[in-house]
């Protein structure tokens, strides 16, 4: 299957031979790249099934990704029906609702049903249940009970609660087709645009509502999110280039929601920091 580098991106302790650190960082020290990786504070990495600092999206990505991403994917060797790899959004996979190869003969199977066990075929082929067979087929010979576990809780209870921007503006603005509920419509004139304020789980019709990182000590930066958001700080020192700040925890995988502490050596006399957001 060979590597990624969201597999090799993990504290590793190579104890036979004396090294111990991150993986990738090992590897380029001794020469087995042509190029130079990022810092890998900076670069993705898969998150295990019991790892409740992510969120339930987050892991159930990450398995996604291992177990079937090698052959569910754009130019891989499954029939084409969805992509289950992690750095795709959730609407870009098209498994919410998609159709599968082979939909068990009940035309209300599909490959994921957001609050339906029954009717969603990966977790079904996952258990081996509700007459489907095993996936992965090969490899293994006992079911993964803790994925089993994590794509019940995020089919039964954080699918039902993901809000799409469409669901959002209706939801704030009771309209799906306003000039003010546009996503580049700053509708409360706070600087922050309707899809800056969806990404923050904040108001957009209270100015006072923001998500506005703070200094809790020299280096340190501290800020919310809300839930199953990526997001990156960057820092410049003169408004014009931006570069993400490596220390560590500032990558891209979507954390679970709640306070958010980054720390870095406090060096430079003048450095400006932003909070970038992304869609996932």
């Amino acid at each position: 299957l060979s590597f990624t580098t969201r597999q090799l991106n993990r504290p590793d302790n190579v104890s036979i031979h004396g090294f111990s650190g991150n993986q990738l960082a090992l590897l380029r020290n001794a020469g087995y790249f042509s190029n130079v990786p990022e810092s890998p504070n900076l670069l993705p990495h898969h998150v295990a099934a019991g790892d409740t600092r992510y969120s339930v999206e987050a892991r159930v990505r990450s398995y996604l990704d291992v177990n079937c991403a090698n052959c569910h994917r754009s130019g891989g060797t499954a029939t084409p029906s969805w992509d289950g790899r992690a750095h795709l959004t959730l609407a870009q996979t098209q498994v919410i609702d998609g159709f599968a190869t082979n939909n068990g003969g009940n035309t209300d199977n599909r490959l994921i049903v957001s609050g339906d066990l029954t009717h969603s075929i990966i977790l079904n082929r996952i258990a081996l249940t509700n007459g489907f067979t095993r996936m992965p087929p090969l490899g293994s010979s006992e079911l993964d009970q803790s994925a089993i576990t994590l794509l019940t809780e995020w089919i039964n209870t954080a699918l039902p609660a993901r809000q799409t921007y469409y669901q959002w503006r209706i939801a704030r603005f009771n309209s799906d087709d306003s000039p003010e509920s546009e996503p580049g419509f700053d509708a409360d004139y706070d600087g922050a645009d309707n899809m800056n304020e969806y990404l923050a789980g904040t108001n957009p019709l209270a100015g006072a509502s923001l998500l506005t990182p703070s200094f809790t000590a020299p280096g340190t930066l501290r800020f919310t999110i809300p839930d199953n958001r990526p997001w990156q700080m960057e820092t410049s020192t003169d408004l014009t280039t931006w570069n993400p700040w490596d220390v560590p925890g500032n990558h891209t995988i979507p954390r679970a929601p709640g306070p958010v502490t980054l720390s870095g050596p406090a060096t430079d006399p003048r450095r400006l920091f932003r909070l970038r957001l992304l869609e996932n």
